[in-house]
């Protein structure tokens, strides 16, 4: 029986992907910090500023490499022709 994978895309690396959730992590952290306990908010965003810096990561990859189409293989492009 074959050993059944888990499916996972490749449009994305994994360390970025996983940047990104702690990205979601950190604005949720800042959001009810500055709602909470405002006088803490600057001491928060300090520690959260490198998962910030996800967004900026993701925006630079999708320039970068994100927008090259991929090649296509030879049996597409003779079965589209």
């Amino acid at each position: 029986m074959p050993e059944a994978r888990a499916s996972r895309a490749r449009f994305l690396p994994r360390f970025l992907g996983v940047w990104l959730v702690i990205n979601g992590f950190a604005y949720v952290i800042l959001s009810l910090t500055g709602v909470a306990v405002p006088e803490y908010y600057d001491k928060v965003f300090s520690f959260t500023q490198p998962a910030v810096f996800g967004e900026t990561a993701f925006m630079l990859w999708l320039i970068i490499k994100g927008a090259k189409p991929p090649a296509l293989d030879a049996t597409a492009l003779s079965a589209t022709g």
